[in-house]
């Protein structure tokens, strides 16, 4: 064979635009991200969960030792448990007040596109910027509430005492996030079957009987859903607390903790080694939760 008629390899690029890779090709940019973004920062502390390092010097690894003293932190343990508190507060309300403002919503009433559009204004806004805005209003001496509670004959409320505090943030989160509940389930509602209640309704049953066993069961796929992802997103609450106690009176939550140890103390390994522990304490609780939703799918028994 001559040189002229030798099989000449593609180049790259001509691999890359061609009919088989090219698919492959438009997803460089995203694993590229996802590289820089998120494999990278999650290796670099995972790493430093097994080190000893303030910031300055050359880090020294210790293998374990930041994980048995995690163990032993009563302090962390401490917020771990007001994390737990707080995620199953949040989500029982949520649900309780997303399910009611659904089936009351879901009826035709007059006005009721202003009202749904006024519902979604605490989902509009930033959080950080709502609990600075709630943070003011509970203020004691001047804040909006307490001069209402006054005016109507009641006394003042001191919003972040010790034994308050957590429920009031509590009451922040829940205020914010029950519209997420509530337009996920009327979405649900809509779309169940007409005819299955038309029956139930010709057979006699009850309004109760009626949610008790056909809308709560075919809504429960929704309610799982929205529990994996309100228990994802409560695990890492972190806003809350930094527009109101900034971790104080007993409101030390997993994230805050894990922030004030690495970027208030600079201990970055042990900082690290809370933070890889809180990212495999998220995927268990999820794992579960998602495991609960398949079943209520009816994709796995």
């Amino acid at each position: 064979m001559g040189p002229d008629t030798a099989v000449r390899k593609p180049s790259i690029w001509e691999i890359l635009t061609s009919e088989k890779y090219f698919k492959w090709t438009l997803l460089i940019p995203l694993f590229a991200l996802l590289l820089v973004f998120m494999l990278y920062p999650l290796f670099y502390c995972l790493y430093y969960s097994f080190c000893q390092w303030g910031m300055q010097g050359k880090a020294i690894f210790v293998g374990l030792h930041n994980y048995r003293e995690l163990l032993n932190d009563t302090a962390f343990m401490e917020a771990l448990a007001r994390t737990f508190e707080v995620l199953a507060i949040c989500i029982v309300a949520e649900l309780l007040i997303g399910l009611g403002l659904a089936l009351l919503w879901n009826r035709e009433f007059r006005g009721q596109n202003v009202v749904r559009g006024l519902a979604l204004l605490p989902l509009l806004v930033a959080p950080l910027v709502l609990s600075l805005l709630w943070n003011f209003m509970l203020e004691y001496d001047f804040g909006a509430v307490n001069q209402i509670l006054t005016a109507i004959g009641l006394g003042k409320v001191y919003w972040w005492s010790p034994n308050l505090a957590l429920y009031t943030i509590c009451f922040i989160t829940i205020w914010q996030w029950f519209p997420f509940s509530v337009f996920v389930l009327i979405a649900g509602l809509r779309s169940l079957p007409r005819d299955v209640f038309e029956a139930a309704r010709v057979d006699g049953a009850s309004n109760w009987y009626t949610f008790r066993r056909l809308t709560l069961p075919m809504l429960s796929p929704l309610i799982m859903i929205i529990v994996v992802l309100r228990a994802m997103w409560l695990i890492r609450l972190f806003d809350p607390l930094y527009g109101t106690t900034r971790g104080g009176v007993r409101t030390e939550l997993l994230d805050w903790r894990v922030y004030r140890t690495a970027f208030v103390y600079f201990d970055i390994g042990y900082g690290s080694s809370m933070a890889i522990f809180s990212l495999f304490l998220t995927i268990a609780v999820c794992a579960v939760m998602y495991r609960e939703l398949m079943k209520a799918l009816g994709v796995i028994r």
